[in-house]
Parts: structure tokens; sequence; C-alpha cells
């Protein structure tokens, strides 16, 4: 658990990352730990700001836990945006309205073409289908016109 939130610490200290999701470690054995996780970043970052963000940030995980990232996929977020800041508010206030709804992240909505995604970690007190059933009917109708793609996640890292 220790090492989890050290990680996560250590990647949200950069100014571009808004949050460290879906981390998982691996070990192989002493001194062998290998790692995977989400970084929600800003929609404006190019391919290369990326590149190197992630590069310099699986060094300064290495350097201090001696865990090598050995994949870092990516959200983005709407940055800039006041209609999909509102829409994500609302949403993220529809999903965590359930008990059973322990985490909501990885949200990008795309107000042109009415298409939003988002992910959510569920307790292990409901069932990923019936969850998704309730979430896409309340989200549908709070915003009917929209495409709705909704990932179930399960918190693996106890943070």
């Amino acid at each position: 658990r220790e090492t989890t939130q050290q990680i996560k610490k250590l990647l949200s200290e950069e100014p571009e990352v808004r949050g460290a999701f879906d981390l998982i470690l691996h070990n192989y054995g002493p001194d062998k730990n290998l790692a995977s996780v989400h970084l929600e970043l800003p929609d404006t970052m190019t391919v290369r700001e990326v590149d190197r963000l992630t590069r310099k940030a699986e060094a300064k995980v290495f350097r201090e836990t001696g865990v090598i990232l050995t994949g870092v996929g990516v959200y983005s977020f709407n940055a800039g945006d006041d209609e999909a800041a509102k829409i994500q508010n609302n949403v993220r206030k529809i999903v965590m309205s359930h008990d059973w709804a322990v985490q909501f992240h990885g949200f990008y909505v795309d107000v042109e073409k009415k298409e939003m995604t988002f992910d959510v970690v569920m307790s292990f007190e409901i069932r990923p289908k019936e969850a998704l059933e309730i979430l896409y009917k309340d989200v549908k109708e709070a915003y009917p016109d929209f495409k709705i793609v909704i990932a179930p996640d399960v918190d693996v890292s106890t943070t």
C-alpha cells in the first residue's frame, strides 16, 4: 500500500498530471517490481510533451521507489472548456450519488460530437453489469443526446 501511495504521489507532483489511476504493481522477486498506470493529462498536450513527461516520470519513480513503470496509459481531460467542466461536474454528482461508486476518473467529453467517456471504480457490493445499467440510465436521462461510454474499474491499489 505504501508503495502505491508513494508512486501516485510522485506522479501527481508533476504540474500537468491531474491524477494517477489504475496503478497495478507486479512483483517478480527481490528488486523486480514492475508497474503500469494511467495518467490524467490535459487534452492540449502534444505527443512530444507526453513522451517527455512519461520518460521523466518513469525515471523519477524508479529513482525513488525502484519500481519500473512498464506502461503509462493516458486519459485526457478537457482543458479550458467551461461547458465540458459543467458536464463533468454534473456527471460526477450523478455517479458518486451511488454508495457503491468508489471513484470517478478519466472523464472526457466532446461537446460537438455529443460523446462522453469515463471510468468508474465500483465496490464489490454490486455486480459491474448491474452498476453499468444503473449508470447508463442515470447519465442518459441527464444527457439523452450523448453517446456514453463507461469503463468499469476496480480499485486494486487500495488507495
